[in-house]
């Protein structure tokens, strides 16, 4: 793991934060908020999160911010989950279930372009997707669907990827180990650009 408390303040641009704004939702962890470019999550955008594995707590930097969510009226969408992460939304007394949507493309239709056409509906106000593929250009694809339809998009990757093209402006690296847990932002070549350690 790296040494987070070197990275915390070291980004590669100046980004003033707009906390607060009508535009970002806060995460409900404040060293998060502090890191994101935008000072939560943005409500029509893209975000990447790269993980160790599939077994990795992927619920654990958005349960606050989807509980909230959940009583505003819009539908939570996953789109093509791996069960732990599922398990963990349906188990979670907090939300609202009544708003979470589960869905699995059909065979030939990619979990990429499903989560594009949810994105673009506006019936949504998050859709975290976890694609067996990834393309520079799908990720700018899925932004602007995000900003059209005004929801927020969670595209959920594996170590390893981290250092691919990506058109995804918003990028986290989540990692695990016997210290703990660190989220970093990481720029659209891989590169750190901030750490904070995880309670």
């Amino acid at each position: 793991m790296k040494t987070v408390n070197q990275l915390h303040h070291l980004h590669a641009w100046e980004q003033s934060s707009v906390a607060g704004s009508s535009l970002v939702t806060t995460t409900g962890i404040a060293v998060l908020d502090d890191m994101l470019p935008c000072g939560g999550w943005p409500k029509s955008g893209l975000v990447e999160i790269i993980l160790p594995d599939a077994y990795c707590d992927a619920l654990s930097l958005l349960m606050p911010a989807l509980i909230r969510l959940s009583q505003q009226g819009r539908w939570i969408a996953m789109v093509n989950p791996v069960y732990p992460t599922r398990a963990g939304l349906f188990t979670e007394s907090a939300i609202n279930h009544d708003r979470i949507l589960q869905v699995n493309p059909h065979p030939g239709r990619s979990a990429l372009w499903t989560a594009e056409s949810m994105l673009y509906s506006g019936d949504c106000c998050v859709v975290m997707a976890w694609p067996n593929c990834r393309t520079e250009l799908m990720g700018k694809r899925l932004q602007k669907s995000a900003a059209h339809g005004k929801a927020l998009g969670i595209l959920f990757s594996y170590e390893g990827l981290e250092t691919q093209p990506s058109g995804v402006e918003t990028r986290l690296k989540l990692e695990v180990d016997r210290e703990g847990r660190a989220v970093y932002l990481l720029n659209g070549r891989g590169e750190t650009l901030s750490g904070a350690a995880l309670k």
